[in-house]
């Protein structure tokens, strides 16, 4: 096993289950327009993903290594299909003019820079712990089994225990470590720089407090937002369905 996969998990796990995106669910208080705006993110996400991916699979040679490059290809794929999703729930017409969150940008960032800078096999070891995580964080949440208010379908989807496509990044990196392709200490400094973006991504919303009365599926932090008057009459709609 590389040494990324014999050490994964073991610093910043236990920081992502607690960040407040996971915990803004668990607790059923997360802000709806936190949610939002983080949603907005994750899609751009999906897209320059997509980006990289089809980048570092441009730069594997065919001949020597066709497997890989059709596999990083055909992710790509997958990963611009699942933009493509998400910008019509989102209302996305051009990711460029969106406001990235600086959580959020500085992740896409180094993805970017590793498809552009590194062998293509470590855009794979950048995008595993997002994989491996998500599932992780699932199980520890019970998903598929609790109720997280509005939240439980995304919880079901998105941190879905089943998923296995991890497995397949973890067996693209253990071969090309055991050939020499790439260094653990390098795809170790690597994922751990992905696995940091992802506790800073989740923490890029605001910490819910829950409800001291039991009822946590009323979301207290609308107080505090700054509401234009010409939307108010429109937001408040929008909370009566969140809060049926």
């Amino acid at each position: 096993s590389s040494g990324i996969n014999a050490e994964y998990g073991t610093q910043y796990q236990e920081d992502a289950l607690d960040a407040n995106l996971p915990y803004g669910m668990k607790e059923k208080c997360l802000n709806p327009s936190e949610f939002g705006g983080y949603m907005v993110d994750d899609t751009v996400y999906l897209l320059k993903g997509a980006e990289s991916l089809g980048r570092a699979a441009a730069k594997v040679n065919g001949v020597d290594d066709p497997t890989l490059k059709e596999y990083m290809e055909k992710q790509a794929e997958k990963w611009n299909g699942y933009w493509e999703w998400l910008n019509e729930i989102w209302h996305i017409k051009d990711a460029a003019g969106i406001r990235l969150g600086e959580a959020a940008e500085a992740y896409m960032n180094h993805i970017k820079s590793v498809s552009e800078d590194e062998k293509p096999v470590y855009t794979i070891v950048a995008l595993t712990p997002c994989a491996k995580l998500w599932p992780w964080i699932g199980t520890q949440l019970g998903s598929g089994k609790n109720n997280f208010g509005v939240y439980t379908s995304w919880v079901e989807i998105n941190f879905d225990p089943s998923s296995t496509t991890y497995k397949e990044y973890d067996e693209i990196i253990d071969q090309a470590s055991a050939k020499g392709e790439i260094t653990d200490e390098k795809a170790l400094e690597i994922y751990t720089a992905s696995i940091q973006n992802e506790v800073q991504f989740f923490n890029s919303v605001k910490r819910c407090q829950p409800s001291q009365n039991g009822d946590s599926g009323k979301y207290q932090e609308y107080s505090d937002a700054i509401i234009p008057k010409v939307c108010a009459v429109l937001l408040i709609g929008v909370l009566a369905v969140f809060v049926m």
